[in-house]
């Protein structure tokens, strides 16, 4: 082999251990690094952009009247009160210390209104409740000795009691009517006298409500005592109310709609009438909703309503028991034995 073909065939060996080596040691070097990949959009791990828009924390429930004690009572239905109801729980007491409410036990009837009743308790009012035939005192005579009327259930009421509303209320007695869906009937011809009626359905909204298409914002569509302070609240079952007298007092956003119909618009909530308020919810007395927005402003300005106004004049004659029926012993007499004819015999 000569001497030029020797010295291509060394100069291509070492050419080739150089590529060789200098692929190996890049490979080392490259698997040391770690693999370069396309950034991942993750804004819907972002809990603000998957978690339910709410409404703020509103402050505590506070009256503003001074006015000097009333008698307020509450029916909650059959479940209101147990037996012997009708009796007072929430005494005022005497001293500098306000009363303590007794707001019942977790899930309660009353628990459902302590808010309101511990709000009227505090600022030195007496609370009575009445729980329907299982009360021992009738409702017309506990109306009256009251100066304001509260129920949660105008369902429940019986005839002879509900009669003794309506009386209490053309005297000036305030009264508050929270209805919920479900019960239009019974509070148009509750409140029809007054004109005040209730609608079929429930009002829900997609795009304005606490987390919850139920749960709907309500604004006030005016001034007045009863939202002075309100600017929103909560209602989680809103029945649509109305009155023949005027607008509505609360109203919910116009993209709420009727659960009967479909249709948008701005609903009607809650109405007065003189001495008698109607709200379409419940709930916003509950203890965990109080808290909501202007809830409690809202519950404050209720109680103010119900302790506010000329003592109501009203009488209701004999007493009766529940139902209309006189009880043993009551003020009306029995009838007196027929006096024995002229041909009787002793």
């Amino acid at each position: 082999m000569s001497v030029d073909l020797r010295t291509t065939v060394g100069a291509f060996a070492l050419v080739f251990l150089a590529v060789v080596g200098v692929a190996a040691v890049g490979g080392v070097v490259l698997d040391d690094a770690p693999p370069e990949t396309d950034a991942v959009a993750d804004d819907h791990w972002q809990l603000d952009a998957v978690e339910p828009e709410t409404v703020s924390e509103g402050g505590e429930v506070e009256m503003e009247s001074s006015e000097p004690s009333n008698t307020v009572v509450v029916h909650l239905g059959s479940g209101g009160a147990g037996l012997g109801g009708g009796t007072s729980i929430l005494p005022i007491e005497d001293g500098d210390s306000p009363a303590d409410a007794d707001i019942g036990s977790v899930g309660g009837v009353r628990r459902g209104v302590a808010p309101l009743t511990a709000a009227l308790v505090e600022n030195g009012h007496e609370v009575r409740f009445y729980g329907g035939i299982a009360s021992r005192e009738p409702l017309p005579s506990m109306l009256s000795d009251a100066d304001a009327f509260v129920t949660t259930s105008p369902g429940a009421l019986s005839a002879t009691d509900a009669d003794a509303v309506e009386t209490f209320v053309e005297a000036g007695g305030r009264t508050l009517v929270a209805s919920d869906p479900g019960g239009a009937g019974a509070l148009t011809d509750f409140g029809s006298p007054f004109g005040v009626y209730g609608e079929a359905g429930y009002v829900y909204d997609m795009e304005n409500n606490d987390a919850n298409y139920l749960s709907v914002l309500v604004e006030p569509t005016g001034p007045g005592a009863l939202t002075e302070g309100v600017e929103q609240v909560v209602f989680r079952g809103a029945a649509p109310v109305g009155t023949a007298d005027g607008p509505a007092t609360l109203a919910t956003a116009e993209t709420s709609r009727l659960s009967t119909t479909r249709e948008a618009g701005a609903y009607g909530v809650a109405v007065r009438s003189d001495s008698l308020t109607v709200v379409g919810d419940s709930s916003f007395l509950e203890p965990e909703n109080a808290g909501r927005a202007d809830n409690g402003v809202l519950i404050g300005n209720v109680a103010d309503f119900l302790v506010t106004g000329e003592t109501p004049d009203v009488s209701f004659g004999p007493a009766t028991g529940p139902g209309g029926a006189v009880p043993p012993g009551g003020a009306t007499p029995p009838p007196e034995p027929p006096e024995p004819s002229g041909n009787a015999t002793a």
